[in-house]
């Protein structure tokens, strides 16, 4: 009554192993995915980064990792060192790489 007839597989047919291809297609897929949406969007924005680092010239406006915000006035010989005045009168030394953002950033004296 509740007994279901079992039927053996052949060992011929298309039951079997499959190809190598339908085992490694999903593993390609998931490298193309992760690729598309978290590397090339990483690289993109690392080349942007590194363009804006480079741009940066006397008399722009920085804002440091640590949320210094300044004036540039100088770098250093090797270029690796961005001397930034922060009030008047009082200028600190810090690493290129250490520039979070370059360019227009609003006065605080402005909305007075």
């Amino acid at each position: 009554m509740f007994v279901s007839t079992a039927y053996a597989m052949s060992s011929g047919g298309g039951g079997g192993g499959g190809s190598m291809l339908d085992f490694l297609l999903p593993f390609i897929i998931i490298i193309a995915i992760f690729y598309l949406l978290i590397i090339m969007p990483q690289r993109r924005q690392a080349k942007k980064r590194q363009e804006m680092l480079e741009a940066m010239r006397k008399g722009d406006t920085v804002v440091t990792t640590g949320g210094i915000r300044g004036k540039v006035v100088g770098f250093s010989d090797s270029g690796k060192i961005v001397r930034i005045e922060i009030a008047k009168g009082v200028e600190v030394d810090v690493v290129r790489s250490r520039i979070d953002a370059v360019g227009k950033l609003p006065d605080a004296e402005q909305g007075k």
